[in-house]
């Protein structure tokens, strides 16, 4: 996630004749054209074929892509879904979702919906989701815990949660990011662990949770074990 985010939730400092707080006390929209340039910077590191390889993401899943910015991912992974698939592009500004709703439309692609989603919940029209995808995007929500929660009712028993975000310790001097055992706890509190963990970044983690249902890779993990 590049300078403000892709969400487009900021959480930013307040101020006093200049001078910050140091706590997060409001929240903040910017223009939706400076995030699309932002984002759309050809330097941004993404690695989306990268990502969405690791992920395994196959024709019929189901994806939203909470926070889904210019697109970046939300195209791509709805090409990779396609045909039957379908990917939920979630943001809570109307610009940015009917931006990427064109740049749908301009590739080609039929399996793409955009949703406007409220700053504590991502308000999915369904309750099948294979994938919730945040990119950069979690560290930016006020409401982590509450947000977390209410994605995982739009979730498969068996469905992820994927985050990809950075350590403060990757950042020191940053109050943008969030520690991955942070997440870690979120997750625990409602029942979904670690499942994957991919080394495809070198300045963040990138972390699959499930709950142990279904074809979870936890309960295969705890197979495996046994034997």
């Amino acid at each position: 996630m590049t300078l403000l985010g892709r969400l487009g939730i900021l959480c930013v400092l307040a101020a006093v004749g200049g001078a910050a707080t140091g706590a997060f006390a409001q929240l903040a929209q910017g223009p939706a054209d400076k995030y699309i340039a932002a984002m759309d910077n050809p330097h941004r590191v993404l690695k989306v074929d990268e990502v969405i390889a690791k992920l395994e993401l196959k024709p019929g899943d189901i994806v939203a892509d909470i926070g889904s910015g210019s697109g970046s991912f939300s195209i791509p992974m709805a090409k990779a879904i396609a045909p039957n698939g379908v990917l939920y592009a979630v943001d809570i500004d109307q610009k940015m979702l009917d931006h990427v709703a064109q740049r749908a439309k301009d590739a080609g692609i039929t399996n793409l919906r955009t949703v406007l989603g409220e700053y504590d919940d991502p308000k999915l029209p369904v309750k099948n989701v294979d994938v919730a995808f945040f990119h950069r995007v979690l560290h930016m929500i006020e409401h982590r815990q509450a947000y977390l929660d209410a994605t995982a009712k739009y979730l498969k028993p068996d469905g992820r949660v994927v985050v990809i975000d950075k350590n403060h310790e990757q950042s020191p001097n940053s109050w943008m990011w969030l520690n991955q055992s942070d997440v870690d706890t979120w997750m625990a509190a409602i029942g979904f662990y670690p499942a994957q963990q991919f080394a495809v970044f070198d300045d963040r983690y990138f972390v699959a949770y499930q709950r142990p249902y279904g074809n979870s890779v936890l309960l295969k993990k705890h197979a495996a074990k046994g034997n």
